[in-house]
């Protein structure tokens, strides 16, 4: 289960990034899209940190 989370906050966390670089520097989506890629980077290292807490 372990390893799920943090393969899963890993990948919520890189698509998060990208997100955030690609709407900032070439495609300017707007706010909306900024929030949602904000929220995955912030899910993603909840999950990491909680996975890590554990141990």
């Amino acid at each position: 289960m372990d390893e799920v989370a943090k393969w899963s906050a890993f990948i919520l966390l890189i698509i998060g990034t990208l997100g955030l670089l690609s709407n900032e520097f070439i495609l300017d989506w707007g706010t909306i899209a900024t929030l949602t890629f904000a929220a995955l980077n912030i899910v993603g290292l909840i999950i990491l940190a909680f996975v890590n807490w554990e141990q």
